[in-house]
Parts: structure tokens; C-alpha cells; sequence
């Protein structure tokens, strides 16, 4: 078996008190220098990483507790919009009661002393989830029984708006304005399906 080799630090006696101090210097910021590149650097490297990552999980955890302490008013606010959708589902007819809104509407304008013209409900205009029901509606009476009329109608419990209407025929009767005055009545009924969007096909 081979001896390891024994130090001998004998030389050292030959060197001067200055040449020893910067030896031991010099020895001493080797080790140093191994202990900071292989041990220190790694370990402040790992160091600044879990920090990193620490901060990373406080900010998403103090993003995590705001959005769950603001999780109540998204609930209430979800449920008023429920509520309110609701409501004006409410106000929408649907098909079945279609025919009666429209003998809702020719009672109103009996009613309010008007001779229909025309009553033509037209062809339905499909939306999103709902569809427009439109009426051209053709009445002849005075221009107060024409106001009450229109009244009546938008204070109905369903939604039934009034567009492009327009006045002629003027002629005085015992001492009133009777004109004849057209217009589109339009009422909405709600449909479960949505429409398909159109496809533009890629050239």
C-alpha cells in the first residue's frame, strides 16, 4: 500500500514574517472564493428564486381574497339581472298570445271611437332570442281619439311599440280634426333558439 505523502511546511520557516502573512492571504481568499462560486452564489441564486416565487403567491393570493370578498355583490347583482330579465320576459307575449294582443289592440282603438282601415300583421322578424311582430295598422278618427289611442297602447301590460306613423286626410267634423292616420304596432314574443350566425367560407 502506498503512503500518502506527509506536508511539510518546514519551508515556510524560510520565508519572512510578510511573505507567511501574504501566503496565509492568499490561501485564505481561495477558499473563500470556492466557498462563495460553488456554495454561496447557488444558494443566494435558490434564495432570490423562493422569493420570487413567494411575492408571486402573495400577490395572487391578495388577488384570490379580493375577488372572493367582492364574490357577494357578484352574486346580488347576477340576481338582479336574473330578476330583471325576468321581468321583461314577462312583458314579451308568446305565440300563443299573439292572437289575443291583437284583439287587445282593435278594442283599444274601438274603444278610443277609431274606424279601422287596415289591420295587417306581417311576417315575423327574427332577432337574437326574440322576434318582432309587426302590425301595419290604418285607422280613421279624430286627432284626440288618435292620441288616446296610442296612450292606451304603450300602457299596456306587453310591450308594444309604435313606428313610423304618419297623418293625412284632414277634414273637420262638427268641429274635430278627423284625419286618417297610418302606422306600424310592434310587439315582441320570445323565441328559445338563437338564430345561426352566417359562415363567410375562406377563399
Amino acid at each position: 500500500m502506498s503512503k500518502m505523502a506527509d506536508f511539510n511546511f518546514d519551508f515556510l520557516h524560510s520565508y519572512s514574517p510578510l511573505k507567511r502573512a501574504l501566503l496565509l492571504i492568499g490561501i485564505t481568499a481561495v477558499i473563500a472564493g470556492i466557498f462563495i462560486y460553488f456554495i454561496y452564489v447557488p444558494k443566494l441564486n435558490e434564495v432570490k428564486k423562493l422569493d420570487r416565487k413567494l411575492k408571486q403567491a402573495q400577490v395572487k393570493l391578495h388577488q384570490t381574497q379580493q375577488i372572493a370578498s367582492q364574490l357577494p355583490e357578484f352574486e346580488a347583482e347576477i340576481a338582479k339581472l336574473n330578476l330583471a330579465f325576468k321581468k321583461a320576459l314577462n312583458k314579451l307575449p308568446d305565440n300563443k298570445e299573439i292572437p289575443d294582443l291583437l284583439l287587445k289592440i282593435t278594442k283599444l282603438g274601438k274603444d278610443a271611437r277609431l274606424t279601422f282601415n287596415l289591420f295587417q300583421p306581417l311576417a315575423n322578424r327574427n332577432k337574437d332570442f326574440y322576434a318582432e311582430v309587426p302590425i301595419d295598422i290604418e285607422v280613421h278618427g279624430s286627432y284626440h281619439a288618435v292620441g288616446r289611442f296610442f296612450s292606451k297602447i304603450c300602457s299596456m301590460p306587453r310591450i308594444v311599440n309604435i313606428f313610423g306613423y304618419s297623418l293625412g286626410n284632414y277634414e273637420p267634423i262638427e268641429g274635430e280634426d278627423f284625419l286618417k292616420t297610418r302606422f306600424q304596432a310592434v310587439t315582441y314574443t320570445f323565441t328559445d333558439t338563437a338564430i345561426p350566425k352566417k359562415v363567410t367560407k375562406k377563399p
